[in-house]
């Protein structure tokens, strides 16, 4: 499969041929535009204020994994007026088996190469939760994409799917409530480990796309990276992006938000190191890690989320055992339990209350994705449970 689909990308885009092209209102969601060559597959479109058939563009491909095109599309709405990226979103792509993907992937590519002058050192994936683990499956095994934005989850598993010697930028994002948290720390680590070029963006959020501002400053760091490559980089522009961090890092002092500031720190290090001089964001990095304040909440924040992987382990273990034999269900467990959950709430203490909504979070999806007819049998006795189950989360939530 990842041999067929670079051939794919790489003919499409050394053979580029335009068909007769449908003039687009600019700045504008077009929900559903037909796939070439299919008879029930179509896309989202958004063309930039400054596209023009007539030059090349850079393109952005989205996947949402519930085949939301215009939802899809408009958290990038921002990045690309400024950067002037085609958007693209699936309306069929979701979660489901990834050669079901692959090759509705493959059918949008033959459209859309066939159909506008791309960039092709300038393409992008991305996606939400399934969809940010199909964007990097895809990237992974085509190595024609610049930079991938996985957003709310990392990777399928499966070692072809995953980052590893490829040319491609990485930019993880996930809110801090959302329940692929760990996840995405624990691939941040991975990455950094393989020395692979990425960032993890975090911020006040849950399970969704990033809103619009989140995403401009992914971009905003995939662009800096070009220039970066650049012989020699151009130092007035790389300046223009620290001016512009250096404004997020006092946001973020000033609103004493400590996790996001020493993350800021560490990848404007990370950014600017070998270009331009920063020992002073050295020096005030190291004194943020040597602060009694940020030792404290990190090692409270390590605790928690060792407590998290624990609970989500014993939830996630009952979870397919009542699945499996939904009639012997003992719902006084399950009651008992999520109470316990809820007494570790705290008023004094947003992180610990960050971490029961992420448990909590986790089993709705758990339950959700079980009414997913293309990845899981479905049955009566199953569905039912699942009903009495989310009615459960609902009333204990309370």
């Amino acid at each position: 499969m990842g041999r067929r689909s670079y051939l794919f990308l790489a003919c499409a885009l050394l053979g580029t041929f335009l068909n007769a092209q449908t003039k687009f209102e600019l700045s504008k969601i077009h929900d559903s535009i037909s796939v070439n060559g299919t008879t029930n597959e179509s896309f989202a479109l958004y063309l930039p204020s400054s596209f023009s058939q007539e030059s090349l563009s850079p393109i952005v491909f989205i996947f949402d994994p519930a085949a939301r095109g215009t939802a899809g599309i408009k958290p990038f709405i921002s990045a690309s007026e400024k950067y002037g990226h085609i958007l693209v979103c699936s309306n069929n792509s979701r979660n489901a088996p990834y050669e079901v993907n692959f090759a509705i992937a493959n059918n949008l590519f033959n459209h859309v190469f066939s159909s506008f002058n791309i960039k092709e050192n300038q393409m992008y994936a991305s996606g939400f939760s399934g969809g940010s683990r199909l964007a990097t499956a895809i990237a992974s095994l085509t190595n024609m994409f610049d930079g991938v934005i996985g957003c709310g989850a990392g990777f399928s598993g499966s070692q072809e799917h995953m980052p590893a010697t490829h040319k491609f930028s990485y930019v993880g994002m996930c809110g801090d409530r959302d329940m692929n948290y760990t996840e995405m720390i624990e691939n941040k680590n991975y990455l950094n480990l393989i020395q692979f070029n990425s960032t993890l963006i975090t911020y006040d959020g849950e399970h969704d796309w990033p809103p619009p501002q989140q995403m401009l400053r992914a971009f905003d760091w995939l662009y800096l990276q070009r220039l970066k490559r650049k012989e020699p980089p151009p130092l007035s522009d790389v300046s223009n992006y620290l001016a512009a961090d250096y404004e997020m890092l006092k946001k973020f002092r000033d609103s004493n938000q400590i996790f996001f500031e020493a993350e800021q720190l560490e990848r404007m290090i990370k950014s600017y190191e070998g270009v331009l001089e920063i020992d002073s964001l050295k020096q005030q990095y190291t004194a943020l890690r040597n602060s009694k304040r940020l030792k404290k909440q990190l090692a409270h924040l390590e605790r928690l989320l060792e407590t998290e992987r624990n609970w989500i382990i014993k939830f996630s273990s009952q979870l397919n055992k009542d699945l499996e034999n939904p009639k012997k269900v003992k719902w006084s467990w399950w009651e008992k339990e999520l109470g316990k959950l809820g007494k570790l709430r705290s008023k004094n203490d947003t992180e610990t209350e960050k971490m029961i909504f992420r448990v909590r979070f986790d089993l709705f999806v758990r339950l959700h994705s079980r009414q997913n007819p293309q990845l899981f049998q479905q049955n009566s006795e199953k569905s039912e449970f699942i009903k009495q189950f989310l009615s459960l989360l609902r009333s204990s939530a309370s």
